[in-house]
């Protein structure tokens, strides 16, 4: 196929109704804010690209792609791929899951570096899981998670920050923690939009500190609900029992058939441990592994790969797809 025509999204580009999220280049003031899109010799407008610049991890920007319903699918995105990573001053992150081959195989042109996996995190309250509620309710110091007050949401943010930046920094180093805690703290407030249910979520205190915690965000359209299980220390030696004790008390609050969402990396070793044991819908689904990879740019720097000893042999299908 002819190379295709690349240039600046405009918006009147930004008004087409074939796309869901097609802003015009630099839709926001500063560098490094560039979207771009593909037509035909027409100038029908194939597909588009931009790079979102990540608050959170500040080495990295988030690809956004679209490709119109019946274009030539590869063709569109390799043209569109390759002028990003033309402007692009960092690493480019995409989240292929093992169900979009295409999008893996894109990255696997481009040179992607894989950086993490995620398994299967969809979680259906049954008598199995309320079974391993029953067993982990109590740490090995007799100590029971509780519903949050209003009084602890600062020092919930704390641990959030404590837990989020530990988490990642082997893999995608994470911002500063004062801004971390900005862009976090409305999150925390009492009765906020977005703020963690507080029927549902649970902290563990013990020496009068919070020691771990399991927030439950508000609802997903498909009616499932985000869990975030945290410890403090990260990996320290009650982790684990801590955010069990946590976890488990979220299930109790759980209604029959409600789904929990409960993320996890392979490169947490505890946290990966701890999700083996919880049963799931027997069996996981293989194909919903979710991979996060880095495409490089010439002036950004290197992604941290993901250790080959990480890869669980249950991801190895989506891994292949994702080596040229």
């Amino acid at each position: 196929m002819p190379t295709l025509p690349i240039r600046p999204a405009t918006s009147a580009d930004a008004a087409d109704p074939a796309f869901d999220d097609l802003l015009p280049d630099r839709w926001r003031e500063g560098d490094n804010r560039r979207s771009v899109v593909a037509t035909d010799a027409e100038g029908t407008v194939l597909g588009h690209c931009r790079g979102i610049d990540n608050v959170f991890h500040p080495d990295s920007r988030t690809l956004v792609l679209e490709v119109r319903d019946g274009a030539p699918w590869a063709a569109v995105a390799d043209a569109l791929l390759t002028a990003q990573i033309s402007v692009s001053a960092l690493p480019l992150h995409v989240k292929p899951s093992a169900h979009e081959p295409e999008l893996a195989r894109l990255c696997a042109r481009h040179g992607g570096v894989l950086v993490q996996l995620m398994p299967p995190w969809r979680y259906v309250v049954d008598p199995a899981l309320r079974s391993w509620s029953q067993d982990h309710r109590t740490t090995g110091d007799e100590l029971s998670a509780r519903r949050v007050d209003a009084s602890r949401h600062e020092e919930m943010l704390d641990l959030y920050v404590e837990h989020y930046t530990a988490q990642h920094a082997r893999w995608s180093p994470a911002a500063a923690a004062e801004q971390l805690r900005t862009e976090n703290a409305p999150n925390f407030e009492p009765g906020g939009e977005g703020s963690a249910d507080p029927e549902r979520t649970t902290i563990l205190v013990r020496a009068g500190r919070i020691a771990a915690q399991a927030l439950a965000w508000p609802p997903e359209p498909d009616g499932g609900t985000e869990i975030t299980v945290q410890s403090r220390p990260h990996d320290g030696p009650r982790a684990r029992e801590d955010m069990e004790a946590c976890l488990a008390a979220v299930i109790d609050r759980s209604a029959d058939g409600d789904v929990l969402l409960i993320d996890s990396h392979v490169t947490e070793e505890l946290e990966s441990a701890m999700m083996r044991d919880l049963p799931g819908p027997p069996p996981h689904p293989a194909d919903t592994w979710t991979a996060i990879v880095a495409i490089p740019v010439p002036s950004g720097p290197g992604p941290i790969p993901l250790p080959a000893e990480r890869i669980p042999a249950d991801a190895a299908p989506l891994v292949e797809r994702l080596q040229y």
